[in-house]
């Protein structure tokens, strides 16, 4: 059922009606035509970049809001008539340059967590230097390249991830709350080219996974169903969905940014989804992804995976503004073409 976000209206009143309610019921949307004057002298600027006048003078724009979560995606048809084509990642001197590079000896040229270091059998454990969290540390892989994506590198960097907050939580004499993340490479704000994640293990849930959690617990008492359950029936009705062993995928309906996953496991660990996470990666990559930002939390009786895109390694312009960061974000990426090319 794929088509295009700038027909949304359309797809939503083709849906049987029990989609369509819960289609309804999730999200409100608004799609509006801003008009431009161009100026004469600009005309041929204009024809040249964006093919016509008229795709620039009348523009359709998309507004879709997440009823529960807030969360809301503005998407220009004027940003979205890029094709999603499959491409090499850019070959960079840098990730393959070993000199001087501190996480290649962890041992040595880390710190270590007071109840010391987990080895797997492709990562090694290491306490950041700088921390948000009492509990705060590294996953460092053998594999300096971060780019260099396998399952079974994935499932051990993920494997020792959930030893390290067990041990995280022994230390603290309790249970704590685990939160894994990968930002991978300097568009996504990593600060080491070397490959590792991020882990923290804190005594309160951070702000917007509560948010998160209040919400699904929200809707269970007002429908009495699960709201990650009915989440992944209304991506799928609209063709933005998928399974693989057991994981839901969604190709997210109000992303944060570019070409945002969202998936929802029954997995009891994270390393259980290796499967599923080392295959969307490695689709990533077949896409031309070069950054990304992944996160991975439980919530009730599920995990949740996020994961996007933080454009080209080359491009000097930052990929997030105010609007952003204090209204609602701006989107390029059509999630319809993407599932197209994803699923």
């Amino acid at each position: 059922m794929f088509s295009k976000i700038t027909e949304l209206d359309k797809m939503v009143k083709q849906l049987a009606e029990e989609s369509r309610e819960l289609f309804t019921r999730f999200y409100s949307f608004d799609i509006s035509t801003s008009s431009l004057a161009i100026p004469k002298e600009m005309e041929d600027w204009v024809k040249e970049r964006f093919g016509s006048l008229e795709r620039v003078e009348r523009q359709r724009i998309v507004s879709i809001k997440n009823k529960f979560t807030g969360e809301q995606s503005l998407f220009n048809e004027l940003r979205l008539d890029r094709p999603i084509e499959s491409k090499s990642v850019i070959e960079l001197a840098e990730l393959k340059e070993r000199k001087n590079c501190t996480f290649c000896n962890p041992e040595t040229h880390t710190p270590a967590d007071t109840f010391g270091r987990i080895k797997g059998d492709y990562s090694i454990t290491a306490g950041n230097i700088a921390k948000y969290a009492s509990y705060h540390s590294l996953i460092i892989f053998n594999e300096h390249n971060p780019l260099e994506i396998k399952r079974e590198g994935i499932a051990d960097y993920l494997r020792t991830a959930e030893h390290w907050f067990e041990e995280a939580s022994e230390s603290r004499g309790g249970k704590l709350h685990k939160f894994f993340l990968w930002n991978c490479l300097w568009r996504s704000a990593a600060s080491i080219i070397h490959g590792h994640m991020q882990v923290t293990a804190t005594e309160e849930r951070y702000g917007k996974l509560e948010v998160l959690e209040k919400v699904a617990a929200e809707y269970q008492r007002a429908f009495n169903a699960s709201y990650f359950d009915d989440l992944y029936r209304v991506h799928k009705s609209l063709g933005l969905a998928s399974e693989n062993k057991g994981e839901r995928i969604l190709v997210y309906l109000t992303p944060i940014k570019e070409k945002e996953i969202f998936v929802i496991s029954r997995a009891t660990k994270s390393d259980e989804m290796a499967d599923t996470i080392s295959k969307l990666l490695r689709s990533y990559l077949d896409l031309g992804v070069q950054s990304f930002n992944l996160a991975i939390f439980p919530l009730g009786a599920y995990h949740i995976v996020r994961l996007l895109d933080r454009g080209s390694l080359e491009d000097r312009n930052s990929d997030i503004g105010a609007l952003e960061l204090y209204a609602a974000s701006v989107i390029s990426t059509d999630p319809f073409k993407l599932a197209q090319v994803l699923l």
